[in-house]
């Protein structure tokens, strides 16, 4: 589910905003000075600009999102919502885990493959154990460019929460209670003065 953070939400008491917020897999705003993000310790954080309409979006995807689309979602919510142009989109994929390291079973491979993904360009098996491993970076690449972003417009970290243990929480290698990492964006408040 996306939500759209407005004004009204901000007025709201504490208890409401979390109930507002239960169960939500993307936000998205136009309110300038107000940081939306999401909280990971593995699962793909993709951030969202649309400068055109000047909005913002925070994902959550982990595997199960990444399958249902959200990025893909979020992406014709600004379109639909806001009336954003994806070409001038610009999109970060913040540190997660990393294809070398998110090996799955055969039923995430399953749904993958029963969601229509290009197997072969998100799908590699390990050449000792046979195990799957899913490009969670790549499918959710995919999903942007699909959408209509640009190449050059999608910026990809590349680091991997779970080689890293040192510098980010990661669920799968220090267990479900690990720290959360917060990924974040905002419109800033101050738009620069017109020059013409």
């Amino acid at each position: 589910e996306i939500r759209s953070i407005e004004p009204f939400f901000l007025s709201l008491p504490l208890d409401e905003q979390q109930i507002y917020l239960h169960g939500v897999d993307a936000l998205v705003t136009n309110v300038p000075g107000v940081c939306i993000a999401v909280s990971t310790a593995d699962c793909v954080p993709v951030l969202l600009y649309a400068p055109d309409v000047k909005a913002v979006a925070a994902v959550h995807a982990g595997w199960r999102g990444t399958v249902q689309r959200i990025a893909a979602k979020t992406v014709r919510f600004l379109i639909d919502e806001y009336g954003a142009d994806p070409c001038f989109m610009k999109a970060g994929i913040a540190p997660s885990i990393g294809p070398d390291a998110f090996e799955v079973g055969e039923e995430v491979v399953d749904a993958f493959r029963k969601a229509g993904f290009e197997m072969p360009h998100i799908l590699k098996r390990n050449a000792d154990t046979g195990k799957a491993h899913i490009d969670l970076w790549e499918a959710n690449r995919l999903q942007l460019l699909a959408e209509g972003l640009s190449t050059g417009n999608i910026e990809l970290a590349g680091i991997c929460t779970h080689t890293h243990p040192d510098e980010f929480f990661s669920a799968r290698r220090l267990g479900i209670k690990s720290g959360r990492i917060l990924s974040g964006i905002l419109l800033n408040s101050k738009q620069p003065a017109n020059n013409s």
